[in-house]
């Protein structure tokens, strides 16, 4: 089965549930608004880089056969899973406390970074995410058929698969960019830090109650 064998009925039934899965808010989603409430939609786009590179990086394994490995690891992989967890966690307590304690008027929300650090935090959120993991090393082999040609199949779909999540993410970013505008002054600030932090602490929350031993 080759590349050109992926037949039109397996593509619309890939992209009809790789549609789904994404709009549903999940730990990506939950980290573009929270970084878009605090930073912007221009910003949050680093953030969107940082989640589609870690799915890229899991296609790549996976196209590799490396996906195997992780799947059959499940106590290393929950290792770094915490670790992701604990430092996302701590950002968002960080925002909530910016929020719940004084602080300047002028102060910008506790959220607010550099792209390479939204980059970053949003990288270690999907890395450590156990569905991400699931999807790429398991799900794409599933539509990608026979082992014969599977590895570029593998990667077709994961191309597909970024086309498909970027525009839902972007449609997140703005949509919580468009709420920060009404956010001004100092009691809107903390709401807005209260805000951003809540969701960097449920993205942080989906992925701690998901796991490779209980999906896998």
């Amino acid at each position: 089965m080759s590349i050109h064998e992926l037949s039109a009925g397996a593509l619309i039934a890939f992209a009809t549930t790789t549609t789904i899965m994404n709009v549903t808010p999940g730990p990506a989603v939950m980290q573009v608004i929270g970084h878009s409430l605090g930073n912007g939609w221009r910003a949050s786009q680093a953030s969107i880089a940082g989640i589609l590179a870690a799915n890229a990086l899991y296609c790549a394994l996976s196209v590799l056969g490396l996906g195997a490995v992780i799947l059959a690891a499940p106590s290393a992989f929950e290792a770094m899973k915490w670790c992701g967890v604990a430092y996302l966690g701590w950002l968002g307590l960080k925002a909530l406390r910016a929020a719940l304690g004084p602080g300047s008027p002028q102060a910008p929300p506790a959220l607010r970074a550099r792209p390479l650090a939204l980059f970053r935090q949003s990288f270690v959120l999907q890395g450590a995410n156990p569905g991400a993991v699931l999807y790429f090393c398991t799900l794409l082999p599933v539509f990608a058929g026979d082992v014969e040609g599977a590895p570029l199949r593998i990667a077709v779909l994961g191309a597909v698969a970024t086309l498909l999540e970027y525009p839902v993410l972007l449609g997140y970013a703005l949509l919580a960019s468009h709420a920060r505008r009404w956010f001004a002054g100092h009691g809107a600030r903390r709401a807005l830090d209260a805000l951003s932090g809540s969701a960097l602490l449920l993205a942080a929350s989906s992925v701690a109650r998901a796991s490779l031993r209980t999906n896998h």
